[in-house]
């Protein structure tokens, strides 16, 4: 398929893709992004940040855009409402076992929240192991966490369950992890890059942002062939693989770059812009 036709939505990752290494949308992205929305290409911003997260960049960008995917696909929001289209949240029962799981390791869990549902963004739950970036996080969300004692039995299930250390310590917890939980839920181990901090998240078992993009295909009678993702990290594989064309940044990890069909430039080099322009322009 060539030419900007053929493509009806974008979907693109946030930290590591579109933001720069300062956090911020360069204004060549931004500028791209508004003329592939003039141009009727549906952006979805497909991003591993809870929706109170990814707020600012919405505004930031200044799109009326549809609807994006957040928590790692747990999550699709309305933008114009900030109401939730659709929620998959993890099981209560696997919730509290992987929780249980977690906390027999000493970790201070957070549970993530759809705030449209609960009113709040989630909950921290004490535990002694508490990286110094945990705390740091929790002091400087917009999130609105609460510290609770124990595991919250109020009937909310969460949709994210993260926990926090070094990478070499996570590295030997996912391990065992992934083996314990498999048939019950996923999860991803990667940094995070507004805080280089090294993370577990868990979710359901069908939550990636691929899954979300797809509902949104469904609502909007999209073919899934006439979509671009682009992405940098280990929770974009899916995305960049199923999509109809698959897009690595150049500073993507080498799963993405593994599965993309194309490679853009850097976060910094507004690899983001650089694909749409070729793509509008018909140079693709």
């Amino acid at each position: 398929m060539d030419g900007a036709s053929s493509f009806k939505l974008l979907a693109v990752d946030l930290d590591g893709t579109l933001l720069d290494s300062a956090h911020r949308v360069p204004v060549r992205n931004r500028e791209a992004l508004h003329r592939a929305h003039q141009a009727g290409i549906k952006i979805v911003l497909c991003t591993g940040r809870s929706f109170t997260e990814t707020r600012p960049i919405l505004d930031e960008i200044g799109l009326d855009l549809d609807a994006s995917v957040t928590a790692g696909g747990a999550i699709l929001t309305d933008v114009a409402t900030s109401k939730t289209i659709t929620r998959t949240s993890i099981p209560r029962e696997d919730a509290h076992a992987a929780t249980e799981w977690f906390q027999r390791r000493g970790y201070a869990v957070l549970w993530l929240y759809d705030p449209d549902e609960a009113g709040f963004d989630g909950y921290d739950i004490a535990g002694p192991r508490r990286h110094a970036k945990y705390d740091r996080w929790v002091a400087r969300t917009p999130c609105e966490v609460r510290g609770i004692d124990r595991i919250p039995d109020e009937g909310i299930a969460p949709v994210r369950i993260t926990i926090v250390d070094e990478a070499a310590v996570l590295a030997e917890v996912s391990a065992e992890f992934g083996p314990a939980f498999k048939d019950r839920l996923t999860h991803n181990f990667l940094r995070v890059p507004t805080s280089d901090t090294m993370i577990i998240e868990a979710f359901a078992r069908s939550v990636d942002k691929w899954n979300g993009v797809e509902k949104l295909c469904r609502r909007w009678q999209i073919d899934p062939r006439h979509t671009v993702a682009v992405g940098d990290d280990v929770n974009d594989v899916e995305m960049v693989r199923r999509a109809g064309l698959g897009v690595a940044v150049a500073n993507a990890s080498p799963a993405v770059k593994g599965v993309a069909r194309r490679i853009t430039g850097s976060n910094d080099d507004c690899g983001v812009a650089k694909l749409l322009d070729e793509l509008l322009d018909g140079s693709a």
